[in-house]
């Protein structure tokens, strides 16, 4: 079970589900792809929330019941996507967590990444992401720790530019490869996806 909630990002209304209860320590934003949103969260959010990590699935600019456009990544204009998560975070910080984590799919890994620019989460998660190059000084300002999964024959060629992300990011860092062409949330439901979903939740619910 989820509750919709509504949270300002400048002159934009998001719409985001929360999974758990908050008040509480540790909270993570679950950030979805180009061609879907929050809702694709709704049978994986529920895995956090066991191991006692709220979850906001939080629907970007113009995605389901979000106001406004998400645009381009063109810096050093500012990004929709990590205005409307810097939101997000400080809604959670309102709510008492002292620790955030980010996890992302595609669209969305880039855009938690950019989030974690402004070094203040504990942790990020970027699943197929980044998909088109990425410069070695934009990966190495990833900060908390880092974990990036990817499908080793990415149906959208993400592979190689999640790998150079990887090298040029700063520790500590994991990277997780399995074998298959999956890309996004298409990875959860592929043979391998209860592990590659473990591997998620136990990196974000460490230390709980």
């Amino acid at each position: 079970m989820s509750r919709t909630l509504q949270i300002q990002s400048d002159a934009e209304t998001l719409q985001a589900d929360l999974y758990g209860d908050l008040p509480a320590r540790r909270a993570v934003i679950l950030v979805h792809g180009q061609n879907w949103d929050a809702s694709g969260w709704r049978d994986f959010a529920p895995r956090f929330v066991e191991r006692g990590v709220p979850a906001l699935a939080l629907n970007l600019r113009g995605h389901d019941g979000s106001t406004g456009v998400t645009d381009e990544f063109t810096p050093p204009k500012p990004w929709s996507p990590a205005t409307d998560l810097r939101a997000a975070k400080a809604f959670l910080r309102a709510q008492g967590a002292t620790e955030i984590a980010l996890v992302g799919c595609s669209l969305g890994g880039h855009a938690v990444l950019a989030s974690s620019f402004d070094n203040d989460i504990e942790c990020v998660v970027s699943v197929s992401a980044p998909v088109v190059e990425t410069a070695d000084e934009l990966s190495r300002r990833i900060s908390g720790r880092r974990l990036f999964v990817c499908a080793d024959e990415d149906a959208s060629g993400a592979m190689p530019h999640v790998l150079r992300a990887f090298r040029a990011a700063r520790s500590p860092k994991t990277l997780l490869a399995f074998g298959g062409k999956e890309h996004s949330r298409a990875m959860f439901v592929a043979p391998y996806g209860r592990d590659a979903l473990a591997a998620i939740v136990d990196f974000v619910a460490k230390g709980l």
